[in-house]
């Protein structure tokens, strides 16, 4: 019979979510993820209020589908496309950190619903009253199906160089926005409220 796969490495750290909590992998891919969308989304707006619609792949006068993703002379910014300007680097290092933020977001969410397979989530806090659950969990699911709409279709929409995904993208930052209110509300809640340290469960 197979052992069971051990929760600590040798220094005693728990690596895996089991009764007493969550693991360090699982605290980690949280934390990252939320740095990672912290700066991405900063840039997003850097990028916006930059001028040309540099975020979006337009290119001057607001026109959809002509532009490289960023601003700048209009006759160059209208003979390609996002793509060709990542292929021949006629982009900004902004651009640049945009596009590889929102890759590895996608790649983090897939990280950790994988990682939700090999470990399982640790018992609800018991403070959570049954209510105080069933938003827990959809915010949760409504923050996972946003970390990888939101990125994925920033980028399909800047190397397309078209806005034929823009209404997608812009209703998964709402989304997004929305989860996360829900989310910071009800931790703020408890640990300022109530007072049961339900933040310390995933420091």
């Amino acid at each position: 019979m197979a052992e069971p796969a051990p929760t600590r490495d040798d220094a005693g750290v728990r690596l895996r979510n089991d009764a007493s909590g969550y693991g360090t992998v699982t605290k980690t891919l949280h934390w990252v993820t939320v740095a990672a969308l912290a700066v991405q989304l900063a840039i997003g707006y850097l990028l916006d209020d930059g001028g040309g619609g540099r975020g979006r792949g337009r290119g001057p006068g607001d026109e959809p589908g002509r532009g490289r993703g960023r601003g700048g002379d209009t006759d160059e910014a209208t003979d390609g496309d996002g793509l060709g300007a990542l292929l021949d680097g006629d982009v900004d290092g902004l651009l640049v950190a945009h596009v590889a933020l929102g890759t590895t977001i996608v790649v983090l969410a897939l990280a950790r619903l994988a990682w939700r397979r090999l470990t399982p989530l640790p018992p609800w806090a018991p403070g959570l009253t049954a209510g105080e659950r069933r938003l827990a969990h959809g915010t949760e699911l409504a923050l996972y199906v946003s970390l990888l709409v939101m990125p994925a279709t920033g980028v399909v929409l800047l190397l397309s160089g078209d806005d034929d995904l823009l209404w997608l993208h812009v209703t998964s930052h709402v989304v997004l926005f929305a989860a996360l209110a829900l989310h910071l509300g009800l931790v703020l809640k408890h640990q300022l409220v109530d007072r049961d340290r339900l933040l310390h469960r995933m420091l």
